[in-house]
């Protein structure tokens, strides 16, 4: 191609066709910048496609991580709606009004699932078996952060900027929520717990060998205070959890539609 276009202008001027030459000396040059721009424009269009692969992959882990959250949110809830359940029981055996959720600044009822902790219904009457599961689980606490692996990635390395601006609205709204979820209070109130079991020489494992179990909360307002207390704050977890389930499909959903136009 060089050696022809040698060939052209050497002809030309060796005829003395200067106006001819220069039109084609400049038809050349806008040959040649043409070529540069569609290379420059190949280039980025290559740079850009590997640029969304490398975004989508990191969004395909994000996916990954929501996933993992939603299993960590359905632990959660079995071990909270077992510690709600089972402690409303307790205070109904006991003979104390359990907690009422409906006055309780609208909370939630929540009907009882079965899981892994208790896979049949709760009992009607008195069941050694689950009033000892129920003070064995009484100061279980199961709360797992966000997982924000693949987020801090797509910060650190910059490629958060390059996604939509509404998934990241999602992304912010999500882990905010979710950092915002629990407060401490569960833990709170479970060292309460055993600090009050702890005064009778007790831990929640120290049931098993009482003859009476219901004996450490009888005549004791205090313990069922904090029993009260405990329910209610498993309740409102639950609430958020269902809330956070929620809002993770959504998250979910949003973006498998981003990685669909990448």
């Amino acid at each position: 191609m060089i050696k022809l276009f040698r060939t052209i202008r050497q002809k030309l001027l060796s005829e003395n066709k200067f106006s001819k030459y220069l039109l084609y000396a400049i038809g050349e040059i806008v040959l040649v910048v043409v070529g540069i721009l569609i290379a420059l424009q190949i280039n980025n269009w290559n740079e850009n496609k590997l640029h969304n692969q490398k975004v989508k992959a990191h969004l395909i882990n994000l996916i990954q991580d929501l996933k993992r959250d939603a299993d960590y949110l359905s632990s959660m809830f079995s071990c909270h709606s077992f510690k709600y359940h089972s402690m409303q029981y307790l205070l109904n055996l006991e003979g104390t009004n359990p907690y009422d959720p409906v006055s309780d600044d609208k909370n939630d009822i929540h009907p009882f699932q079965f899981n892994y902790i208790w896979e049949k219904e709760i009992p009607k009457g008195y069941s050694l078996e689950f009033i000892q599961l129920a003070y064995l689980w009484s100061h279980k606490e199961v709360i797992h952060p966000a997982t924000e692996t693949t987020v801090d990635e797509l910060k650190s390395t910059g490629m958060f900027s390059k996604i939509s601006p509404e998934l990241k609205t999602g992304i912010h709204s999500y882990y905010g929520d979710f950092k915002n979820a629990f407060n401490g209070k569960v833990q709170i109130l479970s060292m309460d717990w055993q600090a009050s079991l702890a005064e009778d020489g007790f831990i929640t494992t120290d049931i098993y060998k009482l003859p009476d179990p219901l004996s450490i909360i009888k005549n004791n307002p205090e313990r069922i205070g904090l029993i009260k207390r405990m329910t209610r704050e498993s309740g409102w977890i639950l609430k958020r959890m269902i809330y956070l389930k929620s809002k993770n499909e959504e998250l979910i959903q949003q973006i498998e539609k981003e990685i669909e136009v990448l």
